[in-house]
């Protein structure tokens, strides 16, 4: 595999550990995007699955950079993806998670969204929920939410990737018109025993700083999300279970809750 070099540091680490994502806007170029948009009434999945996807996006320095600090080095590069294509307008779709999200605190996945072309909010977006990666839940039990304080709607410049923590909710918005709105979906898998090897100016492993609480959360819920968030930061820094306890308990509840 080409040596990949990661582009995020602790704070933007941090960051993904409360949020679940990481936005790259217009990362990829038009003239692909347009190649992209050209193929989606044939056969793209055989496109999306050849050398020139795979160096032009898959291998690009930017998304693969990323992949590169959340999931380690020697990272698994998807073969292939997904292409899912709206034309129609539709009521969109329900909340989901695409499975169940694991430990809750580990990130071994991370799913991707390419759109080749702009996406405005009459073409029906994807909507995604900042921080409710760390729930696991069956998708069945939010099919019933509405909207959601705090939600987020996709509505991105062309070439724009999204990368998420497996196991985020998400959904397609209501689509109100007949322009061509096409995302291909993609993910990288870890390999490597998590350590914190992404670009760092310490050798220290800094404490967590717990970002601001969610527009959906409650006081309660909240002091589960910080306890979620530090465990998380702690796996990904390579602490086992153990050292974790011991890092947890050597602070003031305040500082916890």
């Amino acid at each position: 595999m080409a040596v990949i070099e990661p582009t995020l540091d602790d704070a933007a680490v941090m960051e993904f550990v409360a949020t679940g994502f990481v936005l790259l806007e217009g990362v990829i170029d038009d003239a692909f995007n347009a190649k992209c948009d050209k193929m989606a009434g044939g056969n793209i999945d055989a496109f999306i699955g050849d050398d020139e996807f795979t160096k032009a996006v898959l291998l690009h320095p930017k998304i693969a950079g990323v992949a590169r600090s959340l999931l380690g080095e020697d990272f698994l590069v998807p073969a292939g993806g997904h292409h899912h294509l709206y034309e129609a307008p539709h009521l969109g779709q329900t909340w989901h998670s695409d499975g169940l999200s694991g430990l809750g605190y580990d990130v071994t996945e991370l799913q991707c969204y390419y759109y080749p072309q702009a996406v405005e909010i009459e073409d029906g977006p994807t909507m995604i929920l900042p921080g409710s990666h760390c729930r696991a839940v069956d998708r069945e039990a939010i099919a019933h939410y509405g909207d959601i304080r705090g939600q987020m709607s996709l509505t991105v410049p062309a070439g724009t990737v999204a990368m998420t923590r497996y196991g985020i909710w998400h959904k397609a918005g209501p689509k109100t018109n007949d322009r061509r709105r096409g995302m291909i979906k993609f993910s990288y898998h870890r390999q490597a025993t998590p350590q914190r090897d992404w670009k760092v100016d310490a050798p220290e492993i800094p404490e967590y700083r717990n970002q601001p609480r969610l527009a959906y959360v409650t006081e309660v819920e909240s002091y589960r999300d910080r306890v979620r968030r530090m465990r998380t930061w702690n796996w990904l820094c390579g602490l086992d279970e153990e050292s974790q306890l011991r890092w947890e308990r050597s602070r003031p509840v305040s500082e916890i809750a």
